[in-house]
């Protein structure tokens, strides 16, 4: 845990130097592996200099959830319930002129 921590340290570092800032407020911390391995793990949290993370069974990085197995089960229940939410505003869009402001 200590090296992970000096390595996010050292991230936060380097991106000072490139004038980017890291947001260890929102910083997310995730496990990967096989389901047996990850019974093992004790640690479920990460301290930083100026925050504390939580570990979490699914993490968001870049609009993608994924979860510890890399299963993507998450995220296609995510799109599965946009694409639907998206179906039904296309449906309203089509009786729009029968309704009132």
């Amino acid at each position: 845990m200590r090296r992970f921590s000096e390595c996010i340290t050292r991230i936060r570092v380097w991106m000072a130097c490139n004038r980017l800032k890291l947001n260890e407020d929102k910083t997310q911390a995730i496990w990967l592996g096989p389901r047996r391995q990850l019974s093992k793990v004790t640690t479920h949290v990460l301290t930083l200099p100026n925050a504390t993370v939580q570990f979490s069974g699914v993490v968001n990085d870049l609009g993608v959830l994924l979860d510890s197995q890399l299963t993507m089960a998450d995220h296609v229940a995510a799109l599965t319930l946009r694409r639907s939410c998206f179906f039904q505003l296309r449906q309203l869009r089509s009786i729009k002129q029968s309704l009132s402001s």
